[in-house]
């Protein structure tokens, strides 16, 4: 191997450890629960929508957590609002996807702030778009 050569891998290797090191030392974004905590990688229940609580992910397991997106499993619970939103309850759908993307920088650090779930409501995949709250229930 020629001497430029060497030189050129060394600049490419420096690189890419350059681009790691400053990737890990930067905060992983949060999802906003509507209790106003900022979540990294949640588990428990999580409610999306904070005024009438029609949306909420629980028991889900994250595959990807990262600084553009988070990926996972998830038990998604919607309230279909059949026949009224206020009559219906919660109804949960297991096995479904989600997928947080949209980082946004806020006065607490980073944000998700946009949800899409994939879930299967009478054989048909449907999807589910929302935004993580920005103002807490009080």
């Amino acid at each position: 191997m020629s001497r430029l050569s060497c030189l050129a891998l060394l600049s490419v290797v420096a690189v890419v450890v350059l681009a790691a090191v400053a990737s890990a030392s930067t905060p992983l974004p949060r999802l906003l629960s509507c209790t106003g905590k900022p979540l990294l990688r949640p588990t428990g229940l999580v409610v999306l929508s904070c005024a009438d609580a029609n949306s909420e992910i629980r028991a889900t397991h994250w595959t990807s957590w990262g600084h553009t997106s988070a990926v996972g499993t998830t038990d998604f619970g919607l309230n279909l609002c059949t026949p009224t939103c206020a009559a219906s309850t919660i109804t949960f759908f297991p096995n479904s996807l989600v997928r947080l993307t949209g980082v946004t920088k806020t006065k607490q650090g980073l944000r998700f702030s946009r949800a899409v779930i994939t879930y299967v409501l009478h054989g048909k995949r449907k999807t589910f778009t929302g935004y993580p709250p920005t103002t807490p229930m009080p």
